[in-house]
């Protein structure tokens, strides 16, 4: 029998970019969208079967995409602690995590890197059914140098041409879905942000070997240097862009920027990582409450690397590099992050529009899936959200979702 449901509401924004549609009606027949428009121009299914979900007060807008979620890598935060705790406590991690995503309105993930089998395990238990999880696309393993960015992931360094080749056609073996790479140090200790890790040489052989294999990439570019190398070997998504100089201080790369934006890579600045931290400082502040000389110190460099990263984001935007959406959540709890880096992109900015756009129909082109989901238009998967008021006037409306639905089924 077939599946059908009606839903009406205040006004529809697609995910493209586009201004919002006022009073819409979207059919949706076994989880896919069959029309959308306004009423007098929609022929409407009848029968007892049809359902009817109204939101007069609202907005409808596509699931939102996490372009880059590590769900299911530690409890507590920290490369340290993470590190200590069993494939197991990351498994069930992300199990939890996979749920609260869902109920926040994520309804994809592109997974940002895991240890061992940790994230194909979790992927696959969503595919059978067994949990309740937004749409997973995983990395799993990034490929790093030798003691590199998330090296304790095991079986996933190299160096030189010819074994970066190998690991790639290893991850594609493994049934990854996207192709990670540490194109610079980061977080992991004994590694330098500053400093790119991969040549251009290599990152271009990871690229090549990637898609002759059907595969996107995206690479962690935290050092200046890294940026330049990952935009002229073609990396399909350019994540963090730190520009990170030896001396620690945040610049920008004119010629990066622009190569990106005349070949069509995309940009996930990741706006977020930090902000809790910076926001509870300033709340103690605003609050009167005392803050130690290493908390002043710690707010001072979140409030510079916020500040020069927001700066840089409307820079790329203004060379024409297309944005998308990421959180770089990490720890159990953090798994519905994307939301405040679509405020901080406001906060920098970009309009509510564009913003949205980054985090659905973006985010979709970027993992090359916009045949599939990420806007709401006729065939797509009926991936569907509906939030209280108008996000494109307020961004912060996207928080606490009304219905989640994905793939046409009502989840939350």
């Amino acid at each position: 029998m077939d599946s059908i449901k009606i839903l009406r509401a205040r006004r529809l924004i697609d995910g493209t970019g586009g201004e919002p549609l006022d009073y819409p009606v979207v059919v949706v027949k076994n989880g896919r969208i069959l029309d959308l428009g306004e009423e007098s121009a929609v022929k409407l299914p009848r029968g007892n079967t049809v359902e009817e979900l109204s939101f007069m007060d609202g907005t409808i807008l596509p699931g939102l995409i996490d372009s880059h979620l590590h769900i299911a890598l530690g409890t507590r935060g920290g490369y340290m602690a993470m590190m200590e705790e069993s494939n197991g406590i990351h498994l069930i991690t992300g199990v939890v995590n996979a749920e609260k995503a869902l109920a926040a309105g994520v309804t994809t993930i592109k997974e940002a890197g895991a240890r061992d089998n940790v994230a194909k395990d979790l992927r696959e238990a969503w595919r059978s059914g067994l949990i309740k999880a937004p749409r997973l696309l995983i990395s799993g393993r990034p490929l790093t140098v030798p003691g590199g960015h998330f090296h304790f992931c095991n079986d996933n360094q190299a160096r030189g041409l010819n074994e970066v080749r190998g690991r790639v056609r290893q991850f594609v073996e493994e049934e990854v879905d996207i192709i990670k790479i540490m194109a610079s140090g980061g977080g992991t200790v004994g590694t330098n942000n500053s400093e790119a890790s991969f040549t251009e040489g290599e990152l271009r052989v990871a690229v090549e070997e990637s898609h002759r294999l059907g595969k996107t990439t995206m690479a962690h570019c935290e050092a200046y240097d890294s940026i330049g190398n990952a935009a002229r070997a073609g990396v399909d998504v350019l994540e963090h862009c730190g520009f990170i100089l030896p001396d620690g201080s945040r610049g920008f790369d004119d010629d990066a920027a622009n190569l990106m934006a005349e070949r069509g890579l995309y940009y996930n600045p990741t706006l977020q990582t930090g902000s809790q931290r910076r926001d509870a400082l300033q709340g103690k502040m605003n609050r009167g409450e005392k803050i130690t000389k290493d908390e002043e110190r710690i707010l001072e460099g979140l409030e510079y690397k916020i500040k020069r990263k927001s700066e840089n984001l409307m820079r790329m935007v203004g060379l024409g590099v297309q944005v998308v959406a990421g959180s770089d959540g990490i720890g159990l709890g953090n798994s519905a992050q994307v939301i405040r880096t679509m405020e901080l992109m406001v906060d920098a900015g970009l309009t509510p529009i564009q913003a949205i756009a980054s985090a659905t129909g973006n985010g979709a082109k970027a993992m090359k899936m916009d045949h599939l989901f990420g806007t709401i238009r006729v065939g797509l998967e009926a991936d569907i959200i509906a939030v209280q008021e108008d996000p494109s006037a307020d961004i912060t409306r996207i928080r606490s979702p009304l219905m989640v639905m994905q793939g046409g089924i009502v989840e939350f």
